[in-house]
């Protein structure tokens, strides 16, 4: 397959071309898993070759990646931590902006965890890298920068299950508030044994 004669190819700048593929990777990434993609359906899209996408990208797995490290940072970009707040408000920001996402996003973020289990090396790192920096988040949240093992592994399943349960909540039944709400309470009492004992007067 090749760009379409029809449609004029429009120049654009390396930064521009390769952004405009990855925006078309993202947007067929609702419909198929990863490996699925066709980078001649993507240049086809483009106007463009398959050999001027490989310029950009020089193997079908660097455009996957690519794609699946987009679709991560624009997660992160709506799950940011704000700079002041008490820690449950700094939490609770961090948690509304991740299961809104999800939610708003479903279809995209199931294609994005179902690119996490495919099994590519390259994939899983950035999959593990963005629930790394959620946990992250959360940690700084709670003012807990340098946490004990324990507390660190606690946030990480704790993350694992508001993931799932942002991907499997009703809309119609469960609010976002209400889910958020869940989580962020959810989220002390899990770490309430965890905290240190006060010295004794």
């Amino acid at each position: 397959m090749t760009a379409d004669p029809a449609r004029p190819r429009v120049r654009l700048s390396a930064a521009d071309r390769r952004g405009q593929l990855i925006g078309i990777g993202l947007r067929l990434l609702v419909t198929r898993p990863i490996h699925e993609l066709s980078v001649d359906e993507v240049a086809a899209e483009a106007g463009i070759s398959r050999g001027l996408l490989f310029h950009y990208f020089p193997t079908k797995r660097d455009y996957y990646v690519a794609v699946v490290r987009a679709a991560g940072q624009r997660l992160l970009g709506h799950a940011r931590l704000p700079e002041e707040g008490s820690p449950k408000e700094r939490v609770r920001a961090v948690v509304a902006g991740f299961t809104g996402f999800v939610r708003r996003r479903r279809a995209n973020y199931v294609a994005l965890v179902r690119a996490g289990a495919g099994g590519d090396e390259k994939v899983l790192e950035v999959f593990g890298h963005l629930r790394a920096t959620l946990a992250e988040r959360i940690l700084a949240a709670l003012g807990e920068p340098d946490p004990a093992p324990l507390v660190r592994l606690a946030v990480r399943g704790w993350l694992a299950m508001a993931e799932e349960m942002a991907i499997e909540a009703d809309g119609g039944s469960v609010t976002t508030d209400e889910l958020v709400d869940f989580l962020v309470d959810g989220l002390d009492r899990l770490l309430a044994p965890l905290a240190p004992a006060d010295p004794a007067p």
